[in-house]
Order: structure tokens, then C-alpha cells, then sequence
């Protein structure tokens, strides 16, 4: 009887804790494309949208807020649902695809072969505090490249930035869809012109 006493004592103290239980971090997306760019007719050509390139932190899902010029911070108990390349390439890959721009895009885990390329890098996604307060900011280097050739048909540098209302999750989720949205109509104009003009 005391053996089996103990034993269901070991069970009842193994199933508790004197650390609480973290509460999972809410996982964030950036919102659809509003206002986007339409085109009546799609350029006849198949464009690939590779995920951008970044270096940590920004190769992270960490939620990133810049408080000076020289220090990142994560926000606690909230990220993003993927890396952030993965949801700047994710976002980007929906808007080309509602505008019509070209006949097909595709992400580049596809097998299937393109003629053009969208090769970017991203080297801003993230909050900083400014003197109008707290602006979010996305900068990225684009190139779309002929797959044939190699070459490089056009290369641009974007910057879209917008303040937030306050430093809450929600305000700042708002504020990084409307700057994304920005970004990637900009860039759906850019690359349509360019291949316009190849």
C-alpha cells in the first residue's frame, strides 16, 4: 500500500510545475493588397519572383523595431508567420497576380521554367522611431533579369515609408500592410514597364 502511495505521489508531483506555461506568440500576416494596379492586357511572358535575399535580423520572423541608428529589437509576444522574406515574397507574388501584369508568375520552389526573373534584397523591413514618431519603413534593391540572357534589364532601389498611428501590434500591423501594399504596386508598375520595354 505504501509503494503504491508513493507512486502515485511521484505521478501527481511529475505533472506539475513551479514554471508557468509561455503563451504561444501571435503569429502575423501582412494584410491583402488594396489599390492595386490593374492592367487590361498581361505582358505574354512567365515571371518568377524569387524570395528576396537579407541578412539577420532581417532573415528572421522576428517583428523588428529600431529605437536608434544602431540597434534592433524584437517585439515580445507577436511575429511574423514566416520569415520575413518568405511573407515580402508571399505579399509580392499576390499582388502581380491580381494585377494581370504577366501572363503567369510563380514563386521560385516552382519547377516550372520563366523568361524573367524578379531578384531583389531587403535591407529595411522593420519600425523606427523618427521625429515624427514611430515610421515603418521597407527598403529593398529590385532587379528583373532576362533567364535567357542573364542580363539584367532593369535595376531600381525602393524606399516606402509611413508613420503609425502608435507603437501598438495593431497599429503597426496597419501601418507594415499599408507600406507593403506601397511597395509592391510600385514595384508591379516597375516591373511591367521594364518588361514593356525588353
Amino acid at each position: 500500500m505504501k509503494v503504491l502511495s508513493a507512486l502515485a505521489l511521484g505521478l501527481v508531483l511529475a505533472a506539475c510545475t513551479v514554471f508557468p506555461v509561455p503563451e504561444s506568440p501571435r503569429l502575423m500576416e501582412l494584410a491583402p493588397a488594396s489599390d492595386l494596379p490593374v492592367f487590361d492586357q498581361s505582358l505574354p511572358a512567365s515571371l518568377r519572383v524569387d524570395t528576396p535575399l537579407a541578412s539577420d535580423p532581417l532573415d528572421s520572423a522576428r517583428i523588428l523595431i529600431k529605437p536608434s541608428a544602431y540597434e534592433y529589437r524584437a517585439l515580445a509576444g507577436a511575429r511574423w508567420r514566416e520569415s520575413i522574406p518568405v511573407v515580402v515574397r508571399d505579399h509580392l507574388l499576390e499582388t502581380f497576380r491580381a494585377s494581370g501584369a504577366f501572363a503567369n508568375v510563380m514563386t521560385d520552389t516552382s519547377p516550372a521554367t520563366s523568361q524573367l526573373t524578379l531578384v531583389s534584397e531587403l535591407t529595411g523591413f522593420q519600425a523606427e522611431n523618427g521625429e515624427d514618431g514611430t515610421r515603418v519603413v521597407i527598403r529593398q534593391h529590385l532587379q528583373l533579369l532576362d533567364n535567357r540572357t542573364r542580363q539584367s534589364l532593369c535595376v531600381r532601389d525602393f524606399e516606402t515609408t509611413s508613420v503609425a498611428a502608435s507603437t501598438a501590434l495593431d497599429d503597426l500591423m496597419k501601418t507594415f500592410s499599408a507600406v507593403a501594399n506601397d511597395a509592391a504596386g510600385a514595384t508591379v508598375k516597375w516591373a511591367y514597364n521594364c518588361g514593356v520595354g525588353r
